[in-house]
């Protein structure tokens, strides 16, 4: 789960619908670094499921009693946390082989500086399924997957950037992952060295820099707002079940020179 904290209420959005903004996004990327080819549709699967995992546990969302707030996927305890990343990479390989090592590879760059068991033993069945499923995913070579690998993790980033910020918020007072921009990738070399400018100009228009897409579209982030009064009457997850979705459109467009 995403979580933004207001003065009387928690904003959530949940990570799978977090994945399908990030896929919409990665559709208008450059077509000379993420080209029409057979590759496309594995990588845009890979994409839009890279947090599919999370949909079961963000239906019903959990309190953290250390911080007084809802867990979000920044402080989720490990375990279970390696549970559902394995569930949703199975889910993936069911769909998709290629798409499925890309997940897989995403969940453990977050856990691969951790020095529980858990996560040595989810890394060790990870790199096993690579390894099994690279021999039959047709095509398969390592230049190519670390290509596309960057192309999930510039999806990921710029959806969050849209879902960890309020709509509007002044760069100073943005969410601390991203106020110094979007990481960039050195295997575009298209692209700005370490970081992609990023920024809000309205309340509804996000304006980049080095302008990585083919056009100005629109996208929308889809969201929840839970009064912390409803929370602490009902709970967490009955506030949550019963607050309404509601729909934050947004604009991406090129920066000024």
């Amino acid at each position: 789960m995403i979580v933004r904290e207001h003065e009387k209420s928690f904003i959530f959005v949940q990570q799978h619908h977090h994945g399908h903004l990030a896929e919409e996004l990665m559709k208008h990327w450059k077509k000379d670094m993420f080209p029409d080819d057979q590759w496309r549709p594995s990588v845009l699967t890979a994409i839009r499921n890279h947090d599919i995992g999370w949909s079961p546990f963000d239906e019903q969302p959990f309190w953290n009693d250390a911080t007084s707030a809802p867990f979000q996927f920044t402080d989720f305890p490990l375990l279970p946390k390696t549970v559902l990343y394995r569930q949703g990479i199975d889910e993936v390989e069911k769909i998709d082989l290629y798409a499925a090592m890309l997940c897989s590879f995403h969940y453990e760059q977050f856990i691969q500086s951790s020095n529980e068991k858990a996560a040595h033993l989810f890394i060790e069945g990870e790199q096993n399924r690579r390894e099994r499923l690279s021999r039959e995913v047709e095509g398969f070579t390592k230049e190519l997957f670390e290509k596309h690998y960057a192309l999930l993790q510039l999806g990921d980033n710029f959806s969050l950037y849209c879902c960890v910020n309020d709509s509007g918020v002044d760069k100073a007072d943005e969410h601390a992952f991203f106020r110094n921009g979007i990481p960039s990738s050195s295997i575009f070399h298209s692209l700005p060295i370490e970081r992609i400018g990023i920024y809000f100009a309205d309340q509804h228009t996000i304006k980049v820099e080095d302008y990585p897409f083919c056009c100005s579209f629109d996208v929308e982030v889809k969201q929840k707002n839970v009064l912390k009064q409803d929370i602490k009457d009902k709970g967490l997850q009955v506030a949550y079940e019963e607050a309404d979705y509601e729909v934050i459109s947004f604009h991406i467009s090129p920066a000024p020179k």
